[in-house]
């Protein structure tokens, strides 16, 4: 299917049956070479989408940014939710009761969530063009997807990396609770890594927001640095959005994004998004808890040896080249 901006070839059903999609899925390309540089060749890069996305990627594209604008960007299930409440607080003063009183959803748009769930009434790309400024908004697409004039206008963007083995088991657990997966955990692991799950493959994902990592308006860290100093991370972030925060304020939003109350907070928990999702799965799906262990290296005891090895092995191809390893990415810090 054409777009003006992109084009769509189909992933062959046998790739992709196991995943239960029930629209099948298309390899995305940009129809003309990006405004922004990528890493490989951009004739050959593309993300991997549901079809049900192809009727939001040109309303994305030409999205109307503003320069005010903070962008949460990552890959999926690489400490999204954790990171939004976080710079949503900053943003707004620390205000602790409103962020309990009103969904993150709603705060913090998840711009193409229609492309996820097509079905639903409520217009998320509608809802963050409504938002007042500044405007806080999610988004999982790669840079090649997102909207244009974020280049141009140059609004803050933070992006987080995750060790994808983490990520991988963490998406495994949200295809069976928000999609209805059925299939098995290594079958699920290898489609990862082969980058046939939504918004995939991961490394182009990262490479790209990594090679933009000292840009001014570009604030680039990792789920494991957050775990490891949570404290260190908001303050960088606080410099990078030329905000203040006091001593009490911080201590305050430590225990706010610890993982025990974001667990137990039903305005981070996503409710919505899962009740849309079960609506249009048209059965029922398994409960499903969105903020489920937050641990680091959780992949130890979920996955066998085996498939780990074969982790390391694909994530070692891809970073070869960049001369990088993991931990490089995991411990860089732009301040």
């Amino acid at each position: 299917m054409p777009f003006s901006s992109y084009f769509a070839a189909n992933v062959p059903y046998e790739q992709v049956e196991k995943l239960t999609t029930s629209t099948g899925c298309s390899y995305i390309y940009s129809s003309s070479q990006p405004s922004v540089p990528i890493v490989g060749d951009w004739r050959t890069r593309y993300c991997t989408l549901d079809n049900s996305f192809q009727d939001v990627l040109e309303r994305v594209h030409s999205f109307e940014i503003r320069k005010e604008d903070v962008w949460i960007v990552t890959s999926t299930k690489c400490g999204t939710t954790w990171t939004q409440e976080m710079t949503w607080l900053i943003l707004n003063n620390y205000d602790f009761e409103k962020a309990k009183e009103i969904d993150l959803t709603i705060r913090s748009p998840f711009l193409e969530f229609n492309g996820v769930v097509p079905n639903v009434p409520h217009d998320t790309i509608d809802a963050a063009d409504k938002l007042d400024s500044p405007r806080l908004i999610k988004s999982h697409l790669p840079v090649m997807l997102l909207p244009k004039q974020i280049w141009t206008k140059k609004p803050k963007i933070i992006y987080v990396f995750r060790n994808p083995k983490d990520a991988a088991i963490s998406y495994y657990h949200h295809w069976r609770g928000m999609v209805g997966y059925t299939g098995t955990k290594e079958d699920f692991m290898q489609l990862y890594m082969d980058g046939y799950v939504n918004f995939n493959p991961f490394w182009p994902h990262v490479l790209d927001f990594w090679e933009m990592r000292h840009e001014p308006n570009v604030f680039f860290t990792s789920y494991e640095r957050m775990k490891k100093n949570l404290s260190s991370v908001i303050k960088d972030i606080c410099h990078f959005l030329e905000k203040d925060i006091t001593e009490k304020e911080l201590t305050q939003l430590v225990d706010h994004l610890s993982f025990d109350k974001m667990k137990d907070n039903p305005a981070c928990n996503h409710v919505k998004e899962f009740e849309s999702m079960k609506a249009a799965a048209g059965r029922e799906v398994e409960e499903f808890r969105f903020v489920r262990r937050g641990i680091v290296g959780s992949h130890k005891d979920e996955l066998p040896a085996s498939v780990i090895q074969e982790f390391d092995d694909w994530t070692e191809d891809n970073l070869r080249p960049y001369n990088l390893t993991v931990e490089d990415i995991i411990n860089y810090s732009k301040y």
